[in-house]
């Protein structure tokens, strides 16, 4: 597989990946809705999110890959249109939900890609990535030439017609371009996938991870605000290092997993970011905190990418989008209980306890991913589905 290919159209589509969750609170709020309805639009977000992979994930698997990726960026760009008009609190829904699908199915078909060519699959998420993170860097650039020229509303529209015609021109190049996968006709499924027994042990173990993940993620930017008094210009410094370092080591990331062990790779990271946030939790001054943010983050990719590696490992071609799909879902689940325990904790308990209950956390729960998550010598080991 030459990810190659591939470079361009990712870097169309993926202009709005940063401004887009920045500006999406702060545009509803100016079409005169509340936090609390933006709230439920997250949460609409997630529960149809659950839905959606557990139908695409099946598709996803009858079809090429080819016309999988096809599918995706038509919603990608049919998204960032609707986001352009979108003047009401329904149609900016419509635009997450259409988005949201898109992304599903990029994801599914770039997984079952490289399942396909038969590489490792951190590795090559990581090479993917960093072709759309190159993009995230160029839409954050036309996002500040933009804005720096109109208002927030009228910049919007402006912001996704940009977008939208950008991602067009990602459809046509798909069109043009040769055969990105050599898997013209897949296996049919016959029988829905069964998650084998060793696929749901890291599934559980996955929801612990991604509702201790979400408990800490969702004070970030309230934290920074409290304990520092950060307004938008410093909270940049937080952001910027981070989107400027992910680019250029996403690949060498995701290699740490498929090289040295997925399991090493997962309960290492965990540990690395159980002692960051106690950092945070007590950081005197937002420089260091920023700091050992960037940290937590290399190590929190390092651990998402062979979290995925391990997942997949094993699992027949034929049914690599549904079982992921399956997989995936169980980020959705950990973030709506996380999100809520760590609002819960702030507003309770105070501003550090969400990263302190974090850090208990990880350390409890790192003996039992010694026994959920396999070794590679399990892994080597066949296991059928039950």
């Amino acid at each position: 597989m030459k990810h190659q290919q591939l470079t361009i159209p990712l870097m169309l589509i993926s202009l709005p990946g940063i401004f887009l969750w920045v500006l999406l609170p702060i545009y509803i709020k100016e079409l005169g809705y509340t936090t609390f309805q933006y709230s439920i639009t997250v949460s609409i977000l997630s529960f149809t999110q659950i839905i959606l992979k557990i139908v695409l994930g099946r598709v996803s698997d009858r079809h090429s890959r080819q016309r999988i990726f096809l599918c995706a960026f038509v919603c990608f760009t049919a998204a960032y249109f609707i986001y352009a008009a979108a003047t009401t609190l329904f149609t900016v829904i419509a635009a997450i939900i259409v988005h949201g699908t898109a992304g599903i199915l990029l994801t599914m078909a770039l997984v079952g890609l490289i399942s396909d060519s038969n590489q490792k699959l951190g590795q090559q998420m990581g090479a993917f990535d960093s072709k759309r993170q190159i993009g995230c860097l160029v839409g954050v650039g036309i996002c500040y030439l933009v804005l720096s020229n109109s208002g927030l509303v009228q910049g919007w529209s402006v912001l996704f017609l940009i977008c939208g015609t950008a991602a067009l021109f990602g459809c046509v190049y798909m069109l043009k371009s040769p055969q990105v996968a050599h898997e013209e006709n897949p296996t049919q499924m016959k029988e829905k996938t069964k998650l084998s027994i060793r696929q749901r042990k890291i599934w559980y173990y996955n929801i612990c991870l991604s509702t201790l993940s979400a408990m800490s993620g969702i004070i970030f930017i309230p934290y920074m605000q409290k304990m520092y008094g950060a307004n938008i210009e410093l909270m940049t410094v937080v952001f910027l290092i981070p989107m400027l370092i992910f680019p250029f080591v996403s690949s060498k990331l995701g290699r740490v997993g498929d090289r040295y062990g997925y399991r090493r790779a997962i309960l290492r990271s965990a540990a690395v970011c159980s002692v960051g946030a106690i950092g945070l939790a007590f950081s005197p001054s937002l420089v260091l905190f920023a700091i050992i943010c960037t940290i937590m983050d290399l190590f929190s990719v390092i651990q998402s990418y062979a979290l995925d590696g391990v997942f997949i490992t094993g699992t027949p071609k034929s049914q690599i989008g549904d079982a992921y799909g399956k997989f995936s879902i169980s980020n959705n689940l950990g973030g709506m209980a996380g999100a809520a325990l760590g609002g819960y904790l702030f507003d309770t308990f105070g501003p550090n306890m969400p990263y302190i209950v974090f850090s208990v956390m990880m350390i409890i729960i790192l003996p039992i991913g010694v026994y959920l998550i396999p070794s590679s010598k399990e892994q080597s080991g066949q296991e059928r589905p039950v």
